[in-house]
């Protein structure tokens, strides 16, 4: 069942704001964001793993993540494969990419027949760059899919072709930089803290509105307050309680954090997802902690629901 949830009636919440933050109207009913997937890694519940999508004007355009389950919703959502114009990856962990074969295979039933635009992190030895991601499921020789490597084969005779591009992402690189820009969307990017895997954040602005995503990250490049800065909506991922330590703080942001960024960014609408078992049972208590310092809208949003700035 879908859900739709508006933070332009909340004017009361939004009049707290900076003037600054409305210098760019955001044309709102041109725009919508949904859940494609809202859950982790974990095997205990029936939601998707993190996905979402983006709407301009009636059409799906842009996909950020592509975890297991999240095909499924794409369809369930009503989108059309032919209409998408970029796959963001925040990083190549399973849970955010291992659904995005499954778009390819459905797609050669489609009428698509423009290229897709594919941008995630330079790799490591311990995850493949955009390219590789791409090489290492598709390539003619080494490739998972092989008999799909028409999508990225210059040389086949296909529709469409995949275009990927690896944005280098590290503690020596964490700038800002404009990524893809088309008469419609703007993305920009840059680098996050997520233990030592190469992970990217995105600000995607379109029809005015600008909406945020913050991957997998645990706040530690600080690069995060001036991406999402006047974000019309922040997606923040919200894996661990405050209390957590070990791998999960070294991964992830505690919620404390998210409310200091939800603030120094002057969001308007914060949404909270990629919950996990060590952090779904405690919303009362993570809201306490992001009430500390954010006073906007807060929700938890669930597979297909529908966002509106």
């Amino acid at each position: 069942m879908k859900r739709v949830i508006s933070g332009g009636l909340i004017l009361s919440i939004l009049a707290l704001f900076a003037p600054a933050a409305f210098a760019q109207q955001c044309q709102a009913g041109r725009v919508s964001l949904q859940m494609l997937g809202t859950r982790g890694p974990a095997l205990w519940d029936a939601r998707a793993s993190t996905s979402y999508l983006l709407w301009l004007d009636g059409k799906a355009r842009l996909v950020v993540d592509a975890g297991p389950g999240s095909v499924r919703n794409f369809g369930q959502s009503g989108a059309n494969y032919e209409d998408l114009r970029v796959f963001l990856f925040t990083h190549f962990h399973v849970d955010h990419s291992s659904g995005f074969p499954a778009y390819v295979k459905g797609g050669f039933f489609t009428d698509r027949t423009e290229d897709l635009q594919l941008f995630g992190p330079g790799g490591n030895e311990y995850l493949p760059s955009a390219e590789q991601f791409v090489q290492r499921l598709f390539g003619q020789r080494s490739g998972v899919y092989p008999y799909l490597n028409l999508f990225v084969d210059p040389a086949a005779v296909s529709s469409y072709k995949i275009r990927a591009h690896s944005i280098e992402s590290s503690h020596e690189n964490p700038d800002e930089r404009k990524i893809y820009a088309d008469n419609q969307i703007s993305v920009t990017t840059a680098a996050v803290h997520h233990g030592v895997l190469p992970a990217l954040a995105y600000r995607v602005e379109l029809a005015g509105c600008v909406i945020g995503f913050t991957g997998d990250m645990s706040g530690r490049y600080e690069t995060m307050p001036g991406l999402a800065r006047d974000s019309d909506i922040l997606v923040a991922h919200n894996a661990i309680a405050e209390d957590e330590t070990g791998v999960g703080r070294l991964l992830h942001m505690k919620p404390g954090y998210i409310g200091k960024l939800a603030a120094q960014a002057r969001v308007k609408q914060l949404l909270l997802t990629h919950l996990m078992k060590r952090s779904i049972d405690r919303k009362k208590e993570t809201l306490r902690m992001i009430r500390e310092n954010y006073a906007g809208p807060v929700s938890f949003p669930d597979d297909l629901d529908i966002i509106e700035p």
